[in-house]
């Protein structure tokens, strides 16, 4: 989507003028009663803003004017949009049905998302076919926000699961909880994850794990940002059901994660094989260190090269 395309038509004037192209911006963040910022490459201030009237239409618009359907989202703070872009919500919260819902919305953040193909390529050779049949190593992806490892997560699905890069092929089962690995809309992909995966959208990561195991018979689990409780139980059921999986994490090293108690016990057990750690310099340039089950460096801090369009 163009970045305009978020926005209600008596809205898209400033956006049209200002022309920006969609590879190159990753956020929108919207404060009322303050300035506009684009996050990309760069932050841009943009010289408009939208007070609370027009923070309520462009949520009725995002929402196709009926809020009420989407009650759910609200209650966990964003909304899940066809393409696997993601609008945070807050504000003023209420109670609701034992939980809590946004009821005045005076922030939001539309993350864009972006399909790199061809991204994981230089990942693959380390993430390795661990046998014959070509399943991968169990691999964690670590970065801090905003550096691309749900990207990056996707590709290494699509590889394994058409079979490039020295895999043979096989089926992958994703649970995409909050639709942004697989841009999960309505319970289908819109993002490519190859001819031979299966998605499981909403719920959690357990009853996920338990359907695709049960009925799908993956060789491969991917799950997207781990490390609440529970989650350790449900990936640790994938591996004993003879799953290799695929997670990724927050943190920006592997002392970062080994923090939380939840990581900590699966890299204490050794169940991941690859640490996979993203990093970016000031210029926005992505880098890549590899590790194995013990924490020993197999490759030193290397570009993450985007692939040729």
């Amino acid at each position: 989507m163009k970045p305009e395309e978020f926005f209600p038509e008596r809205l898209r004037g400033d956006w049209l003028k200002i022309g920006l192209e969609p590879e190159g911006v990753f956020e929108i963040r919207i404060r009322v009663d303050r300035s506009v910022r684009v996050i990309g490459r760069q932050e841009i201030r943009l010289p408009f803003m939208y007070g609370e009237r027009e923070l309520e239409d462009i949520f009725r618009y995002l929402c196709h004017d009926s809020v009420y359907a989407y009650d759910e989202e609200r209650r966990q703070g964003y909304l899940a949009m066809e393409g696997g872009h993601r609008v945070g919500i807050t504000g003023e919260v209420a109670c609701a049905d034992g939980g809590y819902i946004v009821r005045h919305i005076r922030y939001m953040n539309i993350r864009i998302a972006h399909e790199k193909r061809g991204i994981a390529g230089v990942i693959a050779p380390y993430v390795g076919a661990a046998d014959k049949r070509g399943q991968p190593l169990n691999s964690l992806i670590i970065s801090p926000p905003g550096l691309g490892k749900t990207t990056l997560l996707r590709d290494m699905v699509r590889i394994i699961s058409d079979g490039k890069c020295g895999f043979c092929g096989c089926n992958v089962g994703v649970v995409d909880e909050r639709g942004e690995l697989a841009g999960a809309y309505r319970g289908g992909a819109t993002l490519d994850c190859g001819e031979r995966t299966d998605v499981v959208t909403g719920g959690d990561k357990r009853h996920g794990i338990a359907v695709l195991v049960r009925t799908f018979s993956p060789r491969v689990i991917a799950i997207d940002e781990i490390g609440r409780k529970n989650d350790a139980e449900a990936i640790l059921h994938a591996g004993v059901s003879g799953c290799a999986v695929l997670a990724t994490a927050h943190g920006g090293s592997v002392e970062d994660v080994m923090k939380n108690s939840e990581l900590e016990e699966l890299i204490r057990l050794k169940l991941f094989e690859r640490l996979i750690v993203l990093s970016a310099d000031a210029d926005y340039r992505r880098y890549f260190e590899i590790f194995d089950a013990k924490g020993a460096a197999i490759c030193g801090r290397s570009l993450l090269r985007e692939p040729a369009l």
